[in-house]
């Protein structure tokens, strides 16, 4: 009886802690901890917010390695946001106040054409 009783504490207090996890950052983040600009140097040992104005370049390193390549290869792009983002661990918001856990998903797809390799990414907001 002691050990269910045991198990039965200790899965509610996950399931607890898990629900906590689960609410989001507080309304008022952007006045508790550090917002950074995109491109600045990050606080050591503490959380922040990453802030990404929108039409801001954001420099993109990519990488594509595996058994089939001699060696991995690199490359360097600018991409831009077509709206200002904040970002909190895997949360993100668009006004700072309002958090989605997970709002983002995306895809990859890699070819091969006479032309020469083609990589195509998307990223794209969940809705």
């Amino acid at each position: 009886m002691n050990l269910v009783w045991t198990i039965t504490v200790a899965i509610t207090g996950a399931a607890i802690a898990g629900c906590a996890a689960l609410q989001g950052p507080p309304d008022d983040l952007l006045s508790r901890v550090p917002v950074v600009e995109i491109g600045q140097p990050e606080p050591k040992d503490q959380p922040y917010v990453l802030h990404i104005r929108a039409g801001q370049p954001i420099p993109v390193q990519m990488t594509i390695q595996g058994p089939l390549l001699l060696q991995p290869a690199k490359a360097t792009t600018q991409v831009q946001f077509s709206q200002s983002l904040y970002v909190y661990k895997e949360w993100s918001s668009i006004d700072g106040v309002n958090w989605e856990r997970g709002a983002f998903h995306g895809g990859a797809s890699l070819g091969l054409a006479p032309k020469g390799g083609l990589v195509d990414l998307r990223v794209d907001r969940a809705q």
